[in-house]
Parts: C-alpha cells; structure tokens; sequence
C-alpha cells in the first residue's frame, strides 16, 4: 500500500529483481523509497543549498561536501517511512539498494538511515546533481529500495 505521503511503494522488486522473480526465484518483498523522499531528504537538511551552491560555482568538491554531510541524519518524515517500511517488511535483517549502494545485514533503523543516506549521498550521484544545477536544469532525485534479506 503507498504512503498516504508518496514516499514508499510496494516492490517486489526492481530491474534485476523483477527478472528473478519472474523466473520464479525468490525475492524478498520490498519498499522504495521515492524520488519525493528523496527531495523531502534534501529540502529537510542543508545538502540541497550546499549543490545549489556547488552547481553555481562555489568551490566545493564532491569529496569535502561528502564529509560535511556525513553527519546527516534521516530524519522527520523520511525516517518515520523508513519505519513503517521496516514494520511492513518484517524480516531480522534488511538490504538496502540503490543504483550506486548495495549494503545488507543492517539489523537497525539507524543502520537502514545511514545506508538510505548514503545512497542518496553517493560521490557518483552528488556530480550528477551538481552538474544538474550547473546546467540549469532540475535536481535529479533517485528511489532507494528497502528490502528484507532472504537466508538460506
């Protein structure tokens, strides 16, 4: 069932996991976390002024914002689907995936919140928005899925 706010979808899976599935392999039952949080991600903490400033030539590097904002938290709303994704799925340990992040075994919120924010702070994906912003053209945002780990 989507959030009532749209930052969580049902998946079953994404790209490759679709295809497994299909196959009729096993894949664990899963949340996205949308573009929509990751935006409300941005907007809540200080990250989308610094790429704003950093797309408009403010001498920032990829790797000195990275440690700035690695303090960060997930937090507010986000966290609380972070929480309700985590309550749905059920499961002792959790994957966290995005097109840049693969962590597992995270046993906590905070684990999941800090892989959720690593995600969406890659190295790869904060050139993509600064160079977005540099152009003139809109933040790009991607989905993040919270999966529930399979063990043998």
């Amino acid at each position: 069932m989507p959030s009532p706010i749209g930052w969580l979808e049902r998946r079953r899976g994404l790209g490759l996991l679709n295809l497994l599935a299909r196959a009729g392999l096993p894949v664990p039952e899963g949340e996205a976390l949308t573009r929509k949080a990751h935006e409300e991600f941005l907007r809540a903490s200080s990250i989308l002024r610094d790429i704003r400033a950093a797309g408009k030539g403010t001498a920032w590097r990829v790797a000195e914002m990275r440690s700035k904002l690695v303090s960060c938290l997930v937090d507010g709303e986000v966290n609380r689907a972070i929480c309700e994704a985590l309550i749905g799925l059920s499961a002792k340990t959790a994957v966290v995936l995005s097109g840049d992040l693969e962590r597992g075994g995270l046993r906590s919120i905070p684990e999941v919140g800090d892989a959720v924010r690593d995600a969406w702070l890659s190295p790869r994906g904060l050139e993509r928005q600064i160079a977005a912003v540099a152009r003139g053209e809109d933040l790009p945002t991607w989905p993040v899925l919270v999966q529930g780990e399979l063990h043998p």
